[in-house]
């Protein structure tokens, strides 16, 4: 058992972000691009102290769940799986954390809510843009590098986006214009930001570069050229040595510094940098079963800890007397407030802070809270915020998780706090990928 050691075997399971897994007497390899059940002739790239990991060099059984694949881009990781399968990987996936963080068999997870058309459903694509060996690349990075590979034709995007991808790399190329190396700190474009609403009327392109740069007016040009649909063209400087796609300055280059979309009859206006999910007809989805879950009334008064710019806050209006959208990030707040008014939704407020503090503050004010709806980033809540929400006696929580770990562990928390779950809804929010959205209802006792 050494490197480059070829060897046949069956796919037994996958792991938690998709990677098949082999067994050479009895000791793990993970294998990229496999689906369970299939027989393949595998070489060993690297062995650790407890797991190795291999690569596929033949198919000797294909799965039945095997599809064919055109274009293969970062993070779509399982596109050669059925989406059936992907559908059953991902409620496994979820199952196996909640059994393993909070307690066999303690939580129910359900069946994941999948999409009718699995296909180009991204709204949003962030393409690093490379220089190498005279060639002007623009797509994605290969997995581990930071080796940019040219996407044409994205599968999970919106066509729009390679269409736009294509020409805007040429443009590029014909335009000879300064290109940032991540080695040397020197030149300008870093990453390109296509941005598009629901239905495909309005689009965004961000230009994201270390300076302004020769030809910017003529690129501009050509960008707004490619389509009448662009409305907005907007720089933003990000000039230090960082992994962080963007920086602080940013400037309207052309039209306006928004585009509008519209989802359940609700406007929002989004900016370069607004958090917004990147699919539209998932997330109707999940917000929706966000909603029904907290068994929302109308004389009810509800909290959206982590409001972001409204959506969910938003959503929640149609069904109650009022709602307090909390936010730490003051941008976001202004967006939020912008999209209450050019709604005419009167019954939300949005608040600046953090969430704990601002809810202690509206119940020593004498208001009753009915429900705390919370949609964390990736790594969840803090443990105290979830300790006071306990201590103010708050009686549900509605919990949306882009990370079933994180989710987990604060469902196991919340138990010992007197509050239980007893589903957890997984909703396939990136198919092609092995994340996985999550909504948990959780009642006190």
């Amino acid at each position: 058992m050494k490197k480059n050691y070829e060897f046949s075997g069956e796919i037994l399971d996958y792991t938690h972000d998709g990677l098949g897994v082999i067994k050479l007497d009895g000791f793990p390899f993970f294998v990229e691009d496999v689906v369970v059940g299939e027989v393949v002739k595998v070489k060993i790239t690297k062995i650790g102290k407890n797991l190795g990991y291999a690569k596929l060099i033949e198919i000797i059984k294909k799965s039945p769940n095997r599809v064919d694949v055109e274009e293969k881009t970062s993070g779509a990781n399982l596109l050669h799986i059925s989406y059936a399968e992907q559908l059953r990987f991902k409620k496994e996936k979820v199952k196996n954390i909640m059994n393993k963080t909070v307690g066999k068999d303690e939580i129910t997870v359900l069946n994941t809510i999948g999409m009718d058309n699995p296909k180009h459903y991204r709204n949003k694509s962030v393409l690093p843009v490379q220089k190498t060996n005279g060639e002007v690349k623009m797509g994605y990075y290969k997995p581990r590098t930071h080796d940019v590979i040219n996407s044409n034709n994205c599968s999970i995007q919106y066509d729009e986006h390679n269409f736009l991808t294509r020409k805007i790399r040429k443009i590029i190329e014909e335009l000879n214009l300064s290109i940032y190396d991540e080695k040397s700190h020197k030149g300008a474009i870093r990453h390109i930001m296509i941005r598009t609403n629901s239905t495909k009327s309005e689009i965004m392109i961000g230009i994201i570069s270390k300076e302004k740069f020769a030809k910017i007016n003529e690129f501009v040009r050509e960008i707004v050229s490619l389509d009448s649909r662009i409305k907005s063209v907007v720089l933003n400087i990000n000039s230090k040595k960082t992994n962080v796609i963007f920086g602080e300055e940013t400037e309207l280059l052309y039209g306006q510094d928004f585009i509008t979309d519209v989802m359940d009859g609700i406007k929002f206006n989004i900016s370069l940098r607004s958090f917004y999910q990147v699919n539209p007809i998932q997330t109707k989805v999940l917000y929706g079963k966000a909603i029904e879950l907290a068994g929302l009334g109308a004389e009810d008064t509800i909290i959206d800890a982590y409001c972001g710019i409204g959506t969910i806050s938003l959503f929640a209006a149609k069904k109650v007397k009022k709602v307090y959208g909390i936010e730490i990030v003051d941008q976001a707040i202004l967006n939020a407030k912008e999209n209450a008014k050019i709604n005419s939704i009167n019954n939300v407020e949005f608040l600046l802070g953090k969430s704990e503090d601002v809810i202690k503050n509206l119940i020593s004010k004498g208001e009753t809270i009915d429900a705390v709806i919370v949609d964390p980033p990736r790594k969840g809540c803090e443990a105290s915020f979830l300790e006071d929400i306990a201590k103010m006696n708050i009686p549900k929580i509605v919990y949306v998780s882009c990370n079933p770990a994180t989710l987990a562990r604060d469902i196991a928390l919340l138990k010992t706090l007197g509050y239980k779950a007893k589903e957890v809804q997984p909703v396939d929010m990136f198919p092609g990928t092995y994340h996985v959205e999550c909504v948990a209802l959780l009642v006190k006792a």
